[in-house]
Parts: structure tokens; sequence; C-alpha cells
């Protein structure tokens, strides 16, 4: 999207209308304007000026300050919301410490849920501490970071001067992927710069397996020193082969390795990419596409498993039609799995089976401590997410939290309960339009089995479509499965259930449920009604309560603070007339409102500069820019170069 200024005698209010904007001009304009990189065409919700940027997770979590390239250590990816698309005078500290260097910095550039993503460099001054994102004067929450030693190693097989003969630096890559695996120990990253492996791995072809990590060939990490492969941002690179059953492995026997962290990879084709056994295993930032047709899902998680975290990753398009054993993320007991998140991910167009699935397969498989939160779920053939089942002959499920996730467009319900002993509490979730063609059910949620007083059911959005319903119980399951159910909004059916106390029953007002965006609209009966046992945060990583109470939903609503932004705007446009008079005069123009735009107006060059509440983005629009409206960064970008809110 892009917005056209056309210039034009000033009427007092402006015109201002959308078309195309050239790549060629945006970068003319940022070059010969004040030099900044320009902002990406596409951007996100815009929360304004007064709302603090939300740190959600990194990819590591500790790292060298030094060595690497340019002796500026790790590159750390911190995803969030709330960035803004330029960095302008916007900081990353870690410590208390300016990082070193700023890599990317962007909005909406994450693969999964649209998400902020920013990449540092410590540098040699960095301490150990919280990672801290501060933007128009305003510090995030923090996340915490080690400054540490370790080796860090370069993959490069497109690089003239690769060879697996080279010490493996940024200057002298190693060549193949299997080389880093004679040198790594805990503690150590592999950055891997590009590339699409295919190969079968040599240490152990039978396993048909692009890249084995066991304890034949590899080191294990640590909680202290975890072993990263991380793609070189920017290049990610890609596993797959059609004929190989797994992307990566982490055991082929007893003991597994533990404490990878395997980041910012895609993968493909293989039938079960990404397996997952053994203790503390990060998987961050990964894409997952056109592949996973085995039964062990994209990402499966198997045998005695604890302290797993998947986050951020999306996955697309896996599976075979028709086939129910292929799922996204795949908890498959084997054992027992614990303490397992699944977090911020995006799973669409789920082919076969579930974009979630936890399922055991012999008698004692237990999953313990399940998470599933802040994710995106859309569009599976069968359910988005099943809880419970087994091949053996007792129940699996312990305690499992569903929470702040969208939850829309599945074939069958889009959560499925099938245990008696499971503890699961679903709140703040978004339900819309699951169950068609519905071959299990027609429903958003299904309690197919339930244990008495074990289901929490509270602060959830149920859209129901045509022909569909809310909540749906199975045979011989009724209302006393509830520990809890209240406050949730149904719309689509024709009353409230009894058992569902305060309950709204009201068409919810999301901003744009065709374009998936189940943010509310400030007349939503779902604002400020919701129970108070709520999250801190909601989808987006924005503060429960924004208003008098909590909303109903996985999103929170938030006032847009107009006098704060027109404030800082018009601070911007101040400094702006004094440091460019040659763009801007005469100075001292009087700001106006059009739609989502304030702007000032000079005649002298007839050009506009304003910003816009819909992106928060700075827009200037002059004959020399062919009559287009031009993004030159972020305003939370420009505030603080301005001298507008503190750096």
């Amino acid at each position: 999207m892009s917005i056209d200024l056309c210039p034009r005698p000033h009427d007092g209010a402006g015109v201002w209308r959308r078309v195309a904007t050239p790549q060629r001009i945006l970068r003319t304009l940022a070059t010969t304007l004040i030099g900044l990189s320009t902002a990406s065409l596409t951007h996100g919700a815009y929360d304004g000026p007064s709302v603090s940027p939300r740190l959600f997770f990194t990819d590591l979590q500790s790292g060298p300050g030094r060595g690497g390239q340019d002796d500026l250590g790790a590159f750390v990816t911190i995803w969030g919301e709330g960035f803004g698309a330029t960095r302008g005078a916007s900081s990353v500290t870690i410590g208390g410490v300016e990082v070193g260097r700023y890599v990317a910095w962007g909005e909406d550039n994450a693969l999964a849920r649209g998400m902020d993503m920013i990449v540092v460099q410590p540098g040699p001054s960095a301490v150990s501490g919280n990672i801290v994102v501060t933007i128009n004067g305003l510090a995030s929450n923090p996340l915490p970071f080690t400054v540490r030693d370790g080796h860090i190693y370069y993959v490069n097989p497109q690089a003239a001067s690769a060879s697996d003969s080279n010490p493996g630096t940024y200057e002298l890559p190693f060549r193949s992927i299997y080389r880093p695996r004679q040198v790594v120990q805990a503690g150590d990253i592999v950055y891997l710069q590009g590339g699409t492996y295919s190969t079968i791995d040599p240490s152990n072809p039978g396993w048909d397996t692009l890249l084995i990590f066991d304890m034949d060939v590899a080191a294990t990490g640590t909680s202290e020193r975890p072993i990263a492969y991380v793609g070189y941002p920017g290049q990610r690179p890609v596993l797959g082969n059609p004929a190989a059953r797994r992307g990566i492995l982490l055991m082929t026997s007893e003991p597994p390795r533990d404490h990878y962290v395997i980041a910012n990879v895609a993968f493909t084709q293989s039938m079960d990419p990404m397996p997952v056994i053994g203790t503390g295993h990060r998987i961050v930032g990964n894409h997952f596409y056109d592949g996973a047709r085995g039964d062990g899902g994209a990402i499966g998680v198997n045998g005695n498993t604890s302290a797993i975290r998947i986050l951020g990753n999306l996955l697309e398009r896996n599976g075979t039609a028709g086939d129910k054993l292929n799922h996204g993320i795949y908890l498959g007991g084997f054992g027992v799995n614990r303490d397992i998140e699944v977090g911020w991910n995006e799973v669409r167009q789920q082919r076969g089976g579930r974009a979630v699935q936890l399922f055991g397969h012999i008698d004692g498989d237990r999953m313990e401590d399940v998470r599933i939160h802040d994710n995106l779920f859309a569009g599976s053939e069968l359910n988005n997410l099943v809880l419970g089942g087994s091949d053996g002959a007792t129940e699996v499920l312990g305690s499992v939290e569903v929470v702040n996730n969208i939850i829309a467009g599945a074939g069958d319900p889009g959560l499925r309960v099938e245990d008696s002993q499971g503890t699961v509490v679903i709140r703040h979730n978004t339900f819309f339009q699951n169950g068609t063609p519905g071959f299990d059910g027609r429903a958003q949620l299904a309690l197919q089995r339930a244990g008495a007083g074990r289901i929490t059911l509270q602060n959830n959005i149920f859209v129901a479509g045509a022909g569909q319903g809310d909540v749906m119980f199975g045979a011989g399951v009724d209302s006393s499965v509830f520990a809890t159910a209240s406050h949730n909004l149904v719309h689509g059916v024709s009353a409230c259930a009894a058992w569902n106390g305060n309950c709204v029953r009201a068409d919810p007002l999301f901003v744009n449920a065709g374009a998936g965006d189940y943010r509310l609209q400030p007349a939503s009966p779902a604002r400020d009604v919701a129970a108070a046992a709520s999250p801190a945060s909601d989808h987006r990583g924005l503060a429960r309560p924004q208003g008098a109470g909590a909303d109903i939903g996985a999103f929170e609503y938030v006032e847009f603070d107009t006098a704060r932004f027109q404030a800082l705007s018009d601070c911007l446009f101040n400094w702006a007339e004094s440091h460019y008079a040659t763009l801007f005069a005469p100075a001292g123009a009087a700001s106006a409102t059009w739609d989502v735009y304030y702007y000032r107006y000079y005649a002298s060059q007839m050009a506009y500069l304003g910003s816009a509440t819909a992106d928060g983005q700075v827009y200037y629009m002059a004959p020399a820019t062919g009559g287009v409206a031009t993004s030159v960064g972020s305003l939370s970008g420009w505030l603080a170069v301005a001298g507008c809110v503190a750096r």
C-alpha cells in the first residue's frame, strides 16, 4: 500500500488519494531528503506513540559479545511488536549498554504472525543483563541475555573462499554443513549463510536424514551453554529433499543431544522435518513448508522431553490432503513430554490433519505443563488443535493451557479435547468459523471427552458461521466438566448456553475478519467485560486491562492517544522546518487533519509533510517526488532524532 498526496492549490483540508508508489522514487527521496533507510510499504497495526514496544522472545538467550563477523559477537534476533519500520534513534541495550551493531530493524518483517523483528550484535562492551528496546523514549519489557564466551563458525557453500579445511570464520567459511560438527562444543554457534542442503547425511545414511546430531558425531549443549545452528540474517538456508525422512535429527541412539537452538532455517519436502527429543531445545523462527507428509509432524516432540520451546515458526501447506496423520506441531508421547511451550507460531493450510495435536502411543505416555499461547492457527483440513487421545490404554494429559490464540477456519471443530484426566484451561482465545465441512462436528470447540471439573472456559470469543455452533459435547459429556465457564462471547448461535455465566451474545465487531484482523473496534461489546482472571498481556503483548476491565478474546483494545500523536508530530514538523528550510517553507504552517493524516502544507514548495495514524509513518510529498507521498520512515524512529522524546 502507498499513498499519493497530489499537489494542487491548497484548500485548507488537502486532498490525499492513494496510488502506486514506485520504489525508485522511494529510494531517491530517502537519499535526497534526510538519508535514512526507507520504510516497508506494508504496515501493521499502529497503536500510537504512547504505547511501549513489547518483546516476546529471542533466538539466543546467551552468546559471545566478541568474535564472529567484525568481532562484534553473535547475531541476536528479537521478536515483538511496536518496533516501527525504521530505527531512527531508537535503541537496544543489553545490560544497560547499547549494542555494537544494528543489523536489521523492521515492522511486520518476521515470518510468523506479522511480528516485528530486530537483529543486533552485542559488541565487545556488552555485559550480561536484560535486553531492552527503547522507542519514543518508552522502554520495553526486559528479556534476559547472558554474555559469555564461545566460538562462532560460518558455513557458506556459495563463497569462493569456502573450504572444509578453513577455520570456519566469516572470511574463511566452511563449505559443508557437516564440517562444524567436528569442532563445535557446548556454547558454540554455527551460522549457515544460505544454500540449499539436500544430501543425505553421510555419517549415517541409513537414517535418511539431512543433518544428524547424535552421540557419535556431535557434542551436546548445556542450559548455560547451548549449541546453536542459525540461519545467517537475510540468508535463510533451505533443508529439503523429497527422499529424506527427516530434516534434522537429534538422536539415533541414547542419549539424545540436549540444549540445541535451531533458528531461521527453512525446511521443505522431507517427511518429518524436525523431530525433537531431549532437553532444553529451542526451535525458533523457522519456516516449514510444502513437506511433512509423514506421521511425525513438521515439528514432532517425542520420547522423554522437557523444557522445549517452539517459538515464532511459520508452518504452511504441509501434509497431504486426506491423510489425517499429517500434522504441523505434534506431541506424540513415547514417554513424558513435560514443560513444552508452543508460542507465537503461525500454522496455516495444514493438509490432512491438525495444526497441533497432542496424542499418546503407549501406556504411560504423559504430556504435562504444555502451554499453547499467542499462536495463529488457520485453515487446517481437520481440527486446528486436538488435545488428548492415545493408542495406549492410559490417558495422556496433565495440565494444558490454551491462551491468546487465534483459531480460525478449520474443517472440524477448531479445538477438540479428548481426555478425561487432563486439566485444560481455555482462556482469551478468538474462535472464528471452524467446523465446515465438519467431518466430526460443526462447532468452534468440541469437548469430546473430559472429566468433571477439569475444564476452564473463560473470556473466549466464539463466532460461528452458517450451520456451525459454539461448543459441542461428546456422548456422555455435559457441563459438569467445567471448573469455570463464564464471560464468553458468542455470535452466530441462537442463544447463550445456560452454563455460560455472564455470557455476551453479540457481534464482536472485529476490525476486518475477512482479512484475518480480529482486533476489536471501539464499539465492540467484548470491551471491558472479561473476567478478572486474565493473562497479563494479549496476543500482541499489550497489557491487560487497557480500559476499565479486560476485553474478551485474544486482543485488548487500545485507545489511540490522538493528542500526544499530534503534539509529537508538530514537534517533528517544527524540527524539519528548522533543519530543512529549503524543503519546508514558510515555517510555521498550520497543521491540519484529513482522514488518517495529520499534516502541514508548504505553499512555497507545494509540499506536504505528514504523519499517519493508520501506520505510524512519516510521509513527504512534493513535485520532486513525482507528486507521490513517500514514507521516509516511522514516526517512532524520527522523534528521538528530532529531540522530541528522550533517546
